[in-house]
């Protein structure tokens, strides 16, 4: 029966998601807003949800614990195993700007759970956690993040994109009406709650069953779980050769799983950070960091061969989350 919980939890999550982000496009395609935007906030925000239920359920649940770990879980298997899995079904070339200000801010974003949980080490202060003052940081580097955003997508789709995306909203071809559109967003609310409770319920109870930590499952099950809106996005825009929408959603999600997940966690309730966790931080950092210096370094594609040594990271890294 626990399986079953976590099972449906994460299809009610994953299925909740989509309704929300179908509802989200179709109500701002109806309004006007360049298409750019849309993908950078509403979708990115959309396959982002999973993750977010489950944290608020965990924090008031006060499992922090699966908490942090559906969040690590979930950001190295966007980062390796599915960018790994889309660069074995096509290369994907790195835009001059996801070089220069996506892919920093993913490894931002990885090193500030690293920096804030770890006083123990860093400030000699017997406690670990990130708490309500790293959470307010984690929300205005949201902040900057969403500007940033907003700056370049407007700044890119202004001269040709708007009046396009206006003409349609004005006669839709086969559109979703509004009231259909709020329909699939309210809806889609439902589902990620409930999948939400359902998951952390299941993953508690298998946890026990086994004889397993919160952390592991967290880690294992429950992050790649809720990350597989990523992965089906993912893999769909490689086949139609959208390797842009790939990345874009993938340090998306990264970064907004951290910066408004993590950080709205944080207001809610203080997050220890395990120091068996440290580790699962460490390899985060490193593949992220490595990404960086690839994509910075080499302008090159991400093409099979480092696919492959992120899927053989990721492999790795689920052998220690489940052997730790």
């Amino acid at each position: 029966m626990d399986i079953l919980t976590l099972v449906l939890g994460v299809a009610f999550a994953v299925y909740g998601a989509e309704l929300l982000v179908n509802g989200g496009v179709a109500i701002a395609t109806r309004f006007g807003i360049p298409t750019l935007i849309i993908g950078s906030t509403v979708v990115a925000f959309g396959t982002s949800m999973p993750e977010f239920a489950v944290n608020i359920q965990s924090a008031l649940a006060g499992k922090t614990d699966l908490a942090l770990g559906n969040v690590l879980g979930s950001n190295l298997f966007n980062i390796a195993a599915i960018v790994g899995i889309v660069a074995l079904i096509t290369p994907m070339a790195v835009s001059d700007q996801s070089r220069r200000k996506d892919f920093p801010m993913c490894l931002i974003a990885a090193l500030m759970v690293g920096i804030s949980g770890n006083q123990l080490y860093l400030d000699g202060i017997n406690y670990h956690e990130i708490m309500l003052s790293d959470g307010l940081v984690f929300m205005l580097f949201l902040w900057i993040f969403m500007r940033y955003v907003y700056a370049e997508a407007a700044a890119g789709a202004a001269h040709h994109e708007h009046a396009q995306v206006k003409s349609d909203a004005k006669h839709p071809v086969g559109a979703m009406s509004l009231g259909r559109a709020v329909i699939y967003i309210l809806l889609g609310l439902v589902g990620l709650v409930a999948g939400g409770d359902f998951i952390v319920e299941g993953a508690t109870g298998i946890a026990r069953g086994l004889g397993l930590s919160e952390r592991v499952i967290g880690l294992a099950i429950v992050g790649p779980g809720t990350s597989v809106p990523e992965l089906v996005a993912s893999v769909v825009a490689a086949l139609k050769k959208q390797v842009d929408m790939v990345i874009g959603n993938v340090l998306g999600s990264n970064i907004l799983n951290i910066f408004f997940t993590l950080g709205v966690t944080a207001l809610i309730k203080p997050v220890p950070l395990n120091l068996a966790l440290n580790t699962v931080v460490l390899i985060n950092i490193g593949i992220t960091a490595a990404l960086v210096a690839y994509v910075r370094i080499s302008k090159r594609p991400i093409g099979r061969p480092v696919g492959a040594l992120l899927v053989v990271a990721f492999v790795g890294y689920l052998v220690t989350a489940i052997v730790g």
